[in-house]
């Protein structure tokens, strides 16, 4: 997955997304998505290691099966609370 955490004023929000999506957009219907380099394009990391860094950020943006289906198995996200963008799972954690 590519990794990227984004610090500003004490707060963190961790950006992940499958690693074949970073530069992608998804479209279904009206519904646009772009994986944006700028925001996503962090470093490649072990899908592993996620579960901890969600635990370090104030909100997580998630893109891609992969990655979100790791954020389910790690109690973070609940499936009715996923949406789908062309068959790509998305999901976005607030840490309180």
């Amino acid at each position: 997955m590519y990794l990227k955490i984004h610090k500003k004023q004490g707060e963190a929000v961790v950006a992940a997304c499958d690693r074949e999506l970073l530069g992608k957009t998804l479209s279904e219907g009206e519904m646009e998505f772009e994986v944006l380099e700028k925001f996503y394009g962090g470093d490649l990391a072990d899908i592993s290691r996620l579960p901890a860094v969600i635990c370090e950020a104030t909100i997580a943006n998630l893109i891609g099966n992969k990655v979100v289906e790791k954020a389910v198995e790690g109690g973070f996200v609940e499936k009715d609370k996923i949406i789908e963008i062309a068959g790509v799972k998305h999901a976005q954690v607030i840490v309180i």
